[in-house]
């Protein structure tokens, strides 16, 4: 079975905990700041927990070091053991994708990324956040970063949807046009 599909499926078993105990945002914060430790310095820590030169009683061991300085949620510490213990370490930030996935289509929640070639002023923001909560239907949780390769404009990615008003693309289809009503312009034929 594909890595995919099992990371989907402790994805879904760890959500219906956290629905039975109303704590799915909690337990998806505590995943991630599991992966965040385990993936620092380089994924060491990774490394160990998936390596297997090293017996299972000793990746426990170390597991069992780490879990108290991590703060994490109990669920989360049993959940973290049982994956080390079915030796499913390695697929811990496929899990957690796929339980942040499944936590924000449970909450009606779409999260945006938005490129735009100067930083969003606060209005702005909010302008755009409103826009994209139109379209989805859905409260948007709205990254924005900085590409100055786009001229001007913006270009949004929401669940797998580019919505692209950037200069850029303007330009390549107003090119287009000319070119598709005038094939003769000189160089171009």
């Amino acid at each position: 079975m594909a890595d995919g599909s099992v990371a989907r499926r402790y994805a879904k078993a760890l959500l219906e905990i956290g629905k039975e105990k109303g704590t799915t945002d909690a337990l998806g914060a505590d995943l991630q700041k599991a992966l965040t430790a385990v993936e620092a310095n380089d994924g060491q820590l990774m490394a160990a927990l998936s390596h297997p030169a090293l017996s299972l009683p000793e990746r426990s061991k170390v597991l069992g070091e780490v879990l108290p300085m991590l703060g994490v949620d109990a669920m989360v510490s049993n959940f973290l053991r049982l994956l080390l213990d079915k030796r499913r370490f390695v697929i811990l930030p496929a899990i957690s994708n796929q339980y942040q996935e499944l936590a924000d289509a449970h909450a009606g929640r779409a999260r945006a990324r938005v490129f735009t070639v100067r930083p969003l002023t606060p209005a702005m923001e909010s302008e755009v956040k409103a826009s994209l909560e139109a379209a989805t239907g859905k409260t948007v949780l709205l990254t924005a970063s900085v590409d100055p390769t786009l001229i001007g404009g913006m270009v949004a990615h929401v669940e797998g949807k580019v919505y692209d008003a950037s200069v850029r693309t303007r330009l390549s289809e107003l090119r287009y046009q000319l070119l598709s009503q005038n094939p003769l312009i000189p160089g171009e034929a």
